[in-house]
């Protein structure tokens, strides 16, 4: 005897609202997992960005040590070599990486020059410093390198690139005699305006390219929307210790 209970033109299955809350769990579910994706990836590319930079010290360090100078920066049309090659004076203090002149390995874009892991070129200042005895320049010629360092003239001010964690330097100045710096202007390199970020790589333009124009740079605490600058800065004692070493100086 059929249980009357039972129907076979019954119809089982989810109803609409059930159908509902299930893709409303699926999208909360699945946000979540897109969230962790792009914030692994924003943490790789800084990784990344930090290890090319210690490269890039490394490579102005050995520059140095090799020709007893640091490069002046590339232009936007010098094909990724310093402008001008021999160093000197330089065309421009305050511009790109040299990435031709120090060999160095990666991504390039149509100018030549080595791309940060967010695709923008790396930013690159030397100070322009002048000896007092010789009036040359102290960084990016062997003369001024070495009258820089047998009179011991180093001291802040005079054209020395200073880091602040300020764009105005009211608050903390964690170097004040730097002799390069080198920048990657980190995810926001194309909206960014924060006056921070402004102060490192967005005061001039050099062809397509935000530049800095000053001896005054940034490096503060990160934050995603209004800091995310990456900065290496070159030790003028770590410099000279180099160079010793390489017989450069005394």
């Amino acid at each position: 005897m059929m249980n009357k209970a039972f129907s076979p033109d019954k119809q089982f299955g989810f109803s609409l609202v059930e159908m509902a809350m299930v893709l409303m769990i699926l999208g909360i579910l699945l946000s979540g997992v897109l969230v962790a994706v792009g914030d692994s990836t924003d943490s790789i590319r800084i990784s990344n960005a930090r290890t090319q930079l210690e490269s890039i010290e490394e490579a102005l360090y050995g520059f140095a040590q090799a020709n007893g100078r640091l490069p002046c920066p590339a232009t936007n049309t010098s094909d990724g070599e310093e402008a001008p090659l021999g160093g000197g004076a330089c065309t421009n203090n305050f511009g790109l990486l040299p990435n031709v002149t120090l060999g160095l390995f990666g991504a390039i874009n149509e100018d030549g020059l080595l791309l940060d892991p967010w695709q923008n070129p790396y930013r690159y200042a030397v100070s322009p410093y002048t000896t007092v005895g010789g009036g040359v320049r102290a960084f990016t010629t062997t003369a001024g390198m070495q009258e820089l360092f047998n009179d011991n003239e180093l001291a802040a001010g005079a054209n020395m690139i200073r880091v602040c964690n300020i764009n105005d330097c009211s608050d903390i100045t964690l170097s004040d005699t730097v002799p390069a710096i080198v920048v990657s202007m980190g995810d926001n390199w194309a909206t960014s305006i924060s006056v921070n970020e402004t102060e490192n790589s967005i005061e001039a333009t050099m062809g397509a390219y935000n530049v800095p124009n000053d001896i005054t740079f940034v490096d503060t605490e990160y934050n995603e929307d209004s800091f995310d600058d990456e900065l290496h800065w070159l030790s003028p004692h770590i410099l000279f210790s180099r160079l010793i070493q390489a017989g450069q100086l005394p």
